[in-house]
């Protein structure tokens, strides 16, 4: 046994979380949703245009979570909110139905998978959202983490039946461009996710970036938006799965371009920051 399989499926948090229709509009404009067009997104960013009704960007649904004990867990001592060397590695959602505008969910959230990376660890946690006045399921997100130097305890590298990803062999069917602002992780920390390195130096080069950060998460959503733009005609209520892997860091004033390559079900994509590095790759999208 590796030594961490014990841990596997152990309930990390469970509790509620609830959000209104000016927190969803918070997120939108955090993920820069009008910033191309101001027109454009007013589904996303307003709540009274006439004809064109609110709705939530699926991928909100990634910041319903609760704190969990994860590094004490683990025996790893934290700096401020996490253990220095701590970034997000991939991320998933998925969900039955579109997003309402306000509502409460009840939240349960297990490890999932610990796996060996040499260098690292990949640490997996699994949320499921059901809402809580109907007793609904919702959908599920899926966290995976990557600390850097606490590899090399013997666990497997991935999990096991994993499906590899691969790149299709011809041009992009779409490419869709989008800004980030120079100001983008100062919106976006609003939505609640106050970590550092998305705006202090010396936490950014701690972590081992050349200076702060666009959030991860922040990239995601940029990236859903691209994809029901080129895929949905921006309606989120045809989201059903997306899921892809941070390779490299996005920062305040990139351009993203998500390259699709539409399949029977969705797409597979990557998002490029200017051009010139991947920086979500092994993309997956799924439509209704």
């Amino acid at each position: 046994m590796a030594k961490y399989d014990h841990l596997i499926g152990t309930e990390l948090a469970r509790g509620s979380w609830s959000w209104d229709a000016d927190r969803a509009l918070l997120y939108a404009v955090g993920v820069g949703a009008g910033l191309d067009d101001a027109q454009r997104e007013l589904h996303f960013t307003t709540e009274n245009t006439p004809g064109s009704p609110q709705q939530v960007i699926p991928t909100f649904a990634t910041l319903m979570g609760l704190p969990n004990p994860l590094s004490e867990l683990m025996g790893w001592s934290k700096e401020g909110l996490s253990p220095v060397g701590m970034v997000h590695g991939e991320e998933a959602v998925t969900l039955a139905g579109p997003l309402p505008l306000q509502g409460t969910v009840d939240l349960r959230m297990v490890l999932a998978g610990i796996y060996d990376k040499g260098s690292g660890a990949l640490v997996v946690k699994e949320t499921t959202l059901t809402l809580a006045d109907t007793g609904q399921a919702l959908g599920k997100t899926v966290m995976t983490l990557f600390v850097q130097g606490k590899g090399g305890f013997g666990g497997p590298r991935g999990p096991a039946g994993e499906i590899p990803w691969h790149k299709p062999e011809r041009e992009p069917d779409q490419i869709v461009s989008l800004p980030v602002g120079v100001n983008q992780s100062l919106i976006y920390r609003l939505s609640g996710d106050r970590h550092p390195h998305g705006t202090e130096i010396t936490r950014a080069r701690a972590d081992g970036f050349e200076k702060p950060i666009f959030y991860g998460l922040g990239t995601f959503g940029v990236a859903c938006r691209a994809l029901l733009r080129g895929l949905c005609e921006s309606d989120a209520a045809r989201f059903e799965h997306m899921e892809g892997r941070f390779s490299r860091p996005v920062y305040p004033g990139d351009r993203l371009d998500t390259l699709i390559w539409q399949e029977d079900d969705g797409a597979r994509f990557q998002v490029l920051a200017n051009g010139e590095r991947i920086v979500i790759d092994r993309g997956l999208f799924r439509c209704r």
